[in-house]
């Protein structure tokens, strides 16, 4: 305890408050992604100038430590908020398996297709009261990736060619999605991704294309193939405390802030995806394959215990929520 105690004190020292309590006027937003991210620079820190704007005169404002300057290790950073290290964290459920299980149903495959699909989802059931996690915290916005995909150095134009070929994920269900599929998993962080693509140590990557592009993968595996392989939850929340010491107004702007966060993913998130399809389609140097009808098929039905086996995992009937929840926001 007393370690922890002297831990806080000297982080709170270094970066200029005093403490993540209630009465701080800055809230501490952890960010565990690099400060040059187009997400830090595109969603975060206008949100954050929104929030600061919409709280004038309230002695509350948002600042963010982008880069891991809180904590780099992506896997705390729900557990620095717990401890009051961070007033306010970006998580992702995926990465502390058995944490948030009913987070899992976002990753499996044929399900959420776009960053809007997946996003609008997992936010109304989570406000529904579907999902289970998160309840020690505030939760002030949840967003997706987009559909993850397969990137490789090898040749990927249909099914048979996924078999043995060595893929990067990230966390227990996208293993099973790749070994279900005739791939091979080899988790590690995504900062290793291209590196090791093009040291030969793995084949390829299975990740959304705006990843693909940031982190280099696509540069060193220029053959994607676009099969719909699930997306990622990311949750911002907050500290308990912390939230319940704010005033009204700023307690009114952070409700209003889940909306403001995705509307920003949208606009420039879904487009940038878009992009880089359709500049590696017109690509010399690149191959882009979309599943053949067949291949989705053969996809689906190998899937399909991951799919069995999660739903025994989750709250009872999410999966068929999820089912519902996602042809409910296609035909709005």
């Amino acid at each position: 305890m007393l370690k922890k105690n002297l831990t806080r004190a000297l982080m709170c020292a270094a970066i200029g408050f005093g403490g993540t309590t209630a009465n701080a006027k800055d809230l501490a937003f952890s960010i565990f992604v690099p400060a040059a991210s187009p997400t830090v620079s595109r969603v975060f820190q206008p949100w954050a100038d929104w929030f600061n704007e919409q709280t004038a005169g309230e002695d509350v404002s948002v600042k963010l430590f982008a880069g891991g300057s809180l904590g780099r290790n992506p896997k705390a950073q729900a557990q620095m908020v717990a401890d009051g290290v961070a007033d306010m964290a970006i998580t992702v459920p995926s990465y502390t398996p058995g944490v948030y299980p009913d987070y899992d149903i976002f990753e499996l495959p044929g399900f959420a297709t776009t960053v809007e699909e997946g996003s609008e989802a997992v936010s109304e059931l989570q406000a529904s009261g579907a999902l289970r996690g998160y309840e020690d915290y505030y939760v002030v916005a949840l967003y997706t990736s987009g559909a993850y995909m397969l990137h490789s150095s090898k040749p990927i134009n249909g099914f048979d060619d996924i078999a043995g070929q060595k893929f990067r994920v990230a966390g227990q269900i996208q293993t099973a999605v790749v070994e279900a599929i005739g791939g091979v998993a080899v988790d590690m962080s995504a900062t290793q991704m291209a590196e090791n693509i093009d040291r030969g140590l793995i084949d390829g990557a299975m990740s959304d294309a705006s990843v693909a592009k940031t982190f280099r993968v696509a540069d060193v595996a220029p053959n994607h193939f676009n099969a719909n392989l699930g997306v990622l939850v990311f949750a911002i929340i907050m500290n308990k405390d912390a939230y319940e010491g704010l005033s009204d107004k700023a307690k009114e702007v952070l409700a209003q802030s889940g909306d403001y966060i995705r509307g920003k993913q949208y606009e420039f998130y879904g487009p940038a995806i878009e992009a880089n399809l359709a500049a590696w389609d017109a690509s010399a140097d690149h191959t882009l394959v979309m599943p053949s009808e067949q291949d989705k098929a053969r996809i689906t039905e190998a899937v399909a215990p991951v799919i069995e086996t999660v739903a025994g995992n989750v709250s009872p009937g999410l999966v068929d929520a999820y089912r519902a929840k996602i042809e409910e926001i296609r035909s709005r």
